[in-house]
């Protein structure tokens, strides 16, 4: 009777719970523009691409890509920065993110290391009502040109999903 009861929930798409947790790399490059103002203030925006890595080499963000768009001030080599996220993931569903972090910018010789924190704030698909956390250090690189960026980022993520759709 158990066994036909579970058939039964399993036919009609009953969801269930599901959660995990990962370690990523990130990697990413895009458009950045640099505000200079008085000495020791600057803003930049940036706009960029990446993909994520699974260091596991599977799991729910493994192999997705993102769009970030962010802004970051420096006062006196202290960093803010902030912004919004989408991930793609393999099978198309969206998972939205808004993250905030800090560093230090000592001299334009030895870029920002940001380090923050993203709150997953919603899905689309079968990632519907996704949760979570993650704690990122993020690298920035040299710039591959004028007005690009380059970074990359490790992190690690804890994430549920309520109550997935079919």
């Amino acid at each position: 009777m158990v066994m036909v009861l579970l058939l039964s929930l399993s036919v009609v798409g009953i969801g269930y719970a599901e959660e995990g947790s990962s370690t990523e790399k990130g990697y990413y490059l895009g458009d950045v523009t640099i505000l200079p103002m008085t000495k020791g203030y600057i803003q930049i925006n940036y706009d960029v691409g990446g993909i994520i890595t699974s260091d596991s080499g599977k799991g729910l963000f493994h192999n997705a890509s993102e769009r970030i768009l962010g802004a970051m001030q420096v006062v006196k080599g202290v960093v803010e920065d902030s912004g919004f996220i989408v991930a793609t993931l393999t099978n198309g569903d969206n998972v939205y993110m808004s993250y905030k972090g800090s560093g230090t910018w000592s001299s334009p010789d030895k870029p920002p290391v940001v380090k923050g924190t993203c709150i997953i704030v919603g899905g689309t698909g079968q990632v519907a009502g996704i949760t979570g956390d993650i704690e990122f250090t993020r690298y920035t690189l040299r710039p591959p040109a004028k007005g690009k960026s380059a970074s990359f980022s490790t992190s690690t993520i804890n994430w549920k999903i309520a109550e997935p759709k079919k």
